[in-house]
């Protein structure tokens, strides 16, 4: 690709996530479900402009996303069981997340002059919802693997710290005899994880815990404490306190378990983790994607040792290191 391609690409990139995001707020992907049907078909179903939903649906083909028959347009098989909210592999959460993200992101040129995040309205319930729901679409596939590739029998108690929806400890429970989840979170995320739980039928081997990891007293007598993408939202500081509190939560030899997304030492690589740093900047006072040896060197400084490093999914590792004393 040329090079004006490539900055006109990146220059334009928005417009594809806008249409995204709209075609899944207004509800084109549920109007057609696993059939075909004709822009105008949607448009009455939903009632929305019919001209502009063609024109939507049109892009969304050029997109491949749709699959246009003649007059009628059909979700693409492969994408699918992504933009469907019934379906297990379901991404409509964190598509949804991505608009409050945007509102967010159009303000950078503003956060490189002063370095202050972004200008932020409290979240909407919509909007806690899709943010929420939308770590359950993220995490769902990934805790899994967690599970497959961290040995964790034998744990009898786990803390999900900054756990959200809880969809973390309900994998890790299921897939280990005896073990016993707490996920520790704010009010909103909680209420959502009790949800969960009892969907799933898991009261008795999940609870959950109301606090602001911190600020509040984490417990004690933890055999692993699991922290889930959520050091890139805090500083240096801030992770070093959390590591701090962590250690003081697990018996002696327990481990931590920290999932992110981590960057090279030459803070360049890999390009979507860069990228995410970005994110950070734009929504916190000192969040960051971290490098490995950042990471080793926190866990050093706060009493942890024997670290191991397992790669996760596409753009994430888990750190795992043991209390020393």
């Amino acid at each position: 690709m040329e090079w004006n391609e490539r900055i006109d690409a990146m220059a334009s990139g928005y417009r594809n996530s806008c249409i995204l995001i709209a075609a899944m707020k207004t509800g084109i992907f549920e109007a057609l479900g696993e059939g075909e049907r004709t822009p105008a078909e949607v448009a009455a179903t939903l009632g929305l402009d019919a001209r502009a939903v063609d024109v939507v649906m049109c892009a969304l083909a050029a997109a491949e996303i749709l699959v246009p028959g003649g007059e009628r347009f059909a979700i693409d098989p492969g994408a699918r069981p992504y933009l469907l909210a019934d379906s297990p592999e379901t991404m409509v959460s964190i598509i949804g997340h991505n608009k409050s993200m945007l509102k967010s992101w159009v303000h950078l040129d503003e956060v490189l002059r002063t370095g202050v995040p972004a200008p932020r309205a409290e979240r909407t319930v919509e909007e806690m919802e899709d943010f929420i729901r939308g770590m359950e679409n993220v995490s769902r596939r990934t805790s899994q693997e967690v599970a497959d590739k961290v040995e964790l029998a034998g744990t009898k108690r786990l803390l999900d710290l900054g756990g959200g929806p809880g969809t973390a400890a309900l994998t890790f429970a299921r897939a280990t005899e005896g073990l016993e989840c707490v996920v520790y979170d704010l009010e909103g995320p909680v209420g959502i994880a009790r949800q969960q739980i009892r969907q799933a039928g898991m009261e008795d081997r999940v609870a959950t815990r109301v606090g602001d990891f911190l600020a509040d007293d984490l417990g004690e007598g933890f055999d692993v404490v699991y922290i889930a993408n959520i050091i890139h939202m805090l500083s240096p500081a801030e992770t070093r306190l959390l590591l701090e509190k962590a250690g003081r939560a697990l018996v002696t030899g327990g481990r931590v378990m920290i999932k992110d997304f981590f960057l090279e030492d030459s803070r360049v690589a890999p390009p979507w983790t860069a990228q995410f740093s970005v994110n950070m900047l734009v929504h916190t006072n000192g969040g960051k994607s971290y490098t490995f040896t950042e990471i080793e060197d926190l866990l050093a400084q706060t009493g942890f040792i024997g670290l191991e490093s397992v790669a996760i999914a596409a753009n994430s590792r888990v750190i795992v290191a043991r209390r020393e004393s």
